[in-house]
């Protein structure tokens, strides 16, 4: 392999790139509020809401902001914190890979967290797809997702047992909810194990848990699915409801945040199961389409546009105003 550039080190980019004295104490609050909703000691419901892969800092940053103002009206029912997904999978390594992948790399994406932290005062949320980009944002990033391609990897698992934040471990892309279980015990546990050029000793993740997004046939959202994931053993999970559990069809989203929802009402265990749910969310409708891209709109996966998604926030927040 050929090197291209060397990255900085991560102790000298978080001083280069740093949140404030006032963000960091928000940053705090929010931490140890969806610390709450997810061991249960909350009755709010934690959204995880925004853009397939953050693109175009302009516009996610912008989205954030529009998005920050419908968060403050819903406060007390819904927790929410903004996806700034900055490295994209995919399942045969072509196309559009993410913001650590464009120019600007690394930097530009620990820039564009602490912009949204900054402006917004809402706790953003990322993928892990490189483990090994961990301490270029464990101070800043709330939220970490293990993606489906991922999940299954032992590296993966272990490093989220060392993580101080939440992790939210999706199913395989067979939909096999099994191996996300396992996933999550792995990050619960303490481990010894190899990582930036150490060995390092990980406690266990006591926020690790589960994010169901449906398998390669059939999707898993429904009260039937969510028992079977209690059945085995877990005790928080989010439901994605895009992804496999909409076909991709992002216009399908309310109607299965809505389904959920409902399980959670008519049920006490999918109750006390379900902590939150992931939407996927950006300032237009759709996708990109032949090169013709406006403002704010996915180059990945089809989003709702903000408008559906505003009317979709006061929806969820009515309902969970009746649990």
């Amino acid at each position: 392999m050929k090197i291209l550039s060397k990255l900085p080190c991560a102790a000298q980019l978080k001083e280069e790139i740093r949140l404030s004295q006032d963000a960091i104490g928000k940053k705090e609050q929010n931490d140890a509020e969806i610390a709450a909703i997810l061991r249960g000691d909350c009755h709010r419901l934690l959204l995880i809401v925004g853009p397939c892969s953050a693109d175009n800092p302009a516009a996610v940053l912008e989205y954030a902001v529009r998005l920050g103002k419908i968060a403050r009206d819903v406060r007390e029912r819904i927790c929410m914190a903004v996806r700034v997904f900055t490295a994209k999978p995919r399942t045969i390594s072509c196309g559009y890979m993410g913001l650590v992948h464009e120019d600007g790399g690394i930097q530009a994406a620990r820039r564009l967290h602490l912009d949204v932290c900054e402006q917004t005062g809402l706790p953003t949320a990322d993928e892990l797809l490189y483990t090994a980009t961990l301490p270029y944002f464990d101070d800043i990033v709330s939220y970490f997702v293990i993606g489906a391609r991922s999940v299954e990897n032992q590296e993966h698992r272990l490093v989220a047992s060392g993580v101080a934040a939440p992790v939210g471990m999706k199913n395989p892309l067979s939909g096999d909810l099994r191996g996300m279980a396992n996933a999550v015990a792995a990050a619960r546990a303490p481990h010894s194990f190899i990582f930036g050029g150490h060995m390092v000793q990980s406690t266990g993740n006591p926020l690790a848990h589960g994010v169901l997004r449906g398998g390669i046939t059939t999707p898993n959202y429904h009260a039937e699915n969510l028992l079977a994931a209690h059945n085995l053993g877990l005790s928080t999970v989010i439901v994605d409801t895009n992804h496999a559990n909409s076909g991709k069809n992002h216009v399908k989203q309310p109607e299965i945040a809505m389904d959920v929802l409902k399980s959670r009402r008519e049920c006490p265990v999918i109750g006390g199961l379900v902590k939150g749910l992931m939407v996927e969310s950006y300032i237009a409708e759709g996708a990109e389409q032949r090169g013709k891209q406006a403002f704010g709109q996915s180059i990945t996966d089809p989003c709702l546009g903000l408008a559906a998604t505003e009317e979709l926030i006061y929806e969820i927040a009515d309902s969970a105003r009746k649990m």
